[in-house]
């Protein structure tokens, strides 16, 4: 399923803002678990077009355990961003390239986690919404 949120630019404009990071302490101090949080959510979101009941649950996972020892073994725990940030770029139609999307999961993986996490809130918000106006039969 995918949704029209918003427009490319807005939503673009929206995710783009690197002060966001400061507000999400766990991006910055424990970032494998985001990661693993934003993997659910978005995992659920794909396969059943409802947000995850457990809001990604406690993010202990094997997504956040592959990141974590890719991060403490070589520092590339980033590299598992890659493909999940254009997952969601393709998702919303927002503007981009795989190079922005590496230099930015690179020099701020913070940032990039908490844009990915309000860009599923995001979704995950127009889906609840949408299910509660439609009427059941």
């Amino acid at each position: 399923m995918m949704l029209e949120l918003a427009s490319p630019i807005q939503s673009y404009r929206t995710v783009n803002q690197f002060t966001i990071c400061f507000t999400d302490c766990m991006s910055c101090w424990c970032p494998c678990m985001v990661y693993g949080k934003n993997r659910k959510r978005l995992d659920h979101l794909q396969e059943n077009d409802t947000p995850d009941p457990e809001f990604g649950g406690s993010g202990c996972d094997a997504d956040c355990c592959m990141h974590l020892a890719l991060d403490v073994l070589c520092g590339f725990g980033w590299v598992l961003q890659l493909g999940q940030r254009a997952t969601l770029r393709a998702r919303y139609n927002i503007d981009g390239s795989a190079v922005n999307d590496c230099l930015t999961a690179f020099f701020c993986t913070p940032c990039e986690l908490t844009q990915e996490s309000r860009e599923l809130a995001e979704e995950e918000m127009a889906v609840s919404n949408t299910a509660r106006q439609i009427p059941s039969t």
